[in-house]
Parts: C-alpha cells; structure tokens; sequence
C-alpha cells in the first residue's frame, strides 16, 4: 500500500505533537530533511520549527550559509526571529538565524567555520531545550570541515535536550549519521530516478520508495516515521 496523502493541516498538528514526545515523554528526536534546490526544504524547515518553538517553548537555532535566501528574512517579519551575524546573539533571544558573514573568495571559508565552531561549541550544553538546524548540512560538513563536530551532535546532542533539523540537496556527501540517527525523514521529488534511488535507500528502501518518490508532484513530500514504519505523503500550502 502507497503512503496515504493527507493534508498538512490535519498531519502537522499530529506531527508537532508527537515530534520529540515518542512514548508521551520529551525526548529529542532529530529530523532530516532532502530535496532539490527550490524543492521547499528550508520553507518546511523554518515552518516547523517556528511552530516547534512557539508550542513547546524551546529555544531555536537556524544555522544559514547562503548568500541570499528569502524564505530567512521573511522569517523576521513577525519580530519573533532575529538574524545575528555574529555570536553570541543578544541577551534573551530565543528564536535566532545565525548567518556569520564572510568576506572575499579566499577569506570566506575559514571566517564562517571558526563563527559556526564556536557557536556549536557555545550550544553545547546540558538541559539545552534547543533546535538547531542547519540550512544545508553538506556545506557545514565538507566545505567548512566541520564533520568531526557535525558527527558528535547527531551522536551525542540528545542527551543534551539538543534537537537536530538538517536539510541537504547532497544527501551523498553527508555524513552517514544524517542517515542513521534522525527518527524522522522528510523526502521531497529527486531530480532524477538515480537519485530518488539515493534517497529511498536512506530513507527506508529503494524497492519500497523509490516510485513514490518520482511520483510526488511539486511541493509534495514524504514524511517518515522510522522507528514507528509510517509514512504520509503531504505538503504546506
């Protein structure tokens, strides 16, 4: 039986419910998050975890790397999020967008890796009740050389209170981690059959999702339970 298609408006609300209370007891539960560029990955990100934070109380984290991206700055509309530059953000602040800016070609690469290290290392604490979120993991991991410490965050981070929400369109040059540890996934159309294969092994299997993948039409998406074995298909309107 293919997934069964239900709107966001009636899966969210289930789904913020029970994302980090598995038996009716807190504990993180990271998430990841593959697609194609412009598939909708950050537009779902920041949606969740804006509703995650305003529900639960936690504090929130968003880790951007790109030079541009709208669907950040529209975050900041509403007050409730703020982008800093640098770290630490202000005194009281819950809801961040840390965007460290970099300067020229040679330059940029090693500014952004020591604001994003001492930042990770900064967030690492006990009792944390914090999502971070990485807006294109595989440019953390590989471009910043940030792997070593991107991999003990998904080993380690829950016993600290610390959620981890990940999006990636390179779910091949990931750490595996990103594919072992989240209990949730959340898988948007491929760009071609041999990546949806990619995906569907990751996510679960390719015999099993492969064809559904492809068959997702723009803005849809697989949402996975892994430990659970469910499986929705959805999408925010």
């Amino acid at each position: 039986m293919p997934p069964e298609q239900v709107p966001w408006s009636e899966l969210g609300p289930e789904f913020l419910a029970s994302w980090g209370w598995p038996e009716g007891k807190w504990e993180p539960e990271h998430l990841a998050i593959l697609g194609p560029t412009g598939s909708g990955k950050s537009f779902f990100m920041s949606h969740i975890i804006d509703q995650r934070a305003k529900r639960s109380g936690a504090n929130a984290v968003i880790i951007a790397t790109k030079p541009a991206d709208k669907t950040m700055t529209r975050m900041t509309r509403n007050g409730d999020w703020k982008i800093r530059h640098t770290w630490p953000p202000a005194y009281g602040e819950e809801r961040v967008i840390f965007w460290p800016k970099s300067t020229g070609l040679a330059e940029g690469i090693p500014q952004q890796r020591k604001a994003i290290y001492e930042a990770l290392a900064e967030l690492w604490r006990p009792d944390a009740n914090t999502i971070v979120a990485f807006d294109e993991i595989a440019y953390v991991e590989q471009d910043l050389r940030l792997q070593p410490f991107i991999t003990k965050y998904w080993r380690e981070a829950r016993s600290l209170g610390l959620t981890i929400v990940a999006t990636t369109q390179r779910p091949r040059y990931v750490s595996r981690y990103m594919h072992s540890e989240p209990t949730w996934s959340v898988a948007f159309r491929p760009s071609d059959e041999d990546e949806a294969k990619r995906v569907a092994e990751i996510i679960g299997g390719r015999r099993k999702y492969t064809d559904i993948l492809m068959s997702l039409e723009p803005r849809d998406f697989l949402i996975i339970h892994r430990r659970k074995r469910l499986a929705y298909i959805s999408r925010i309107a």
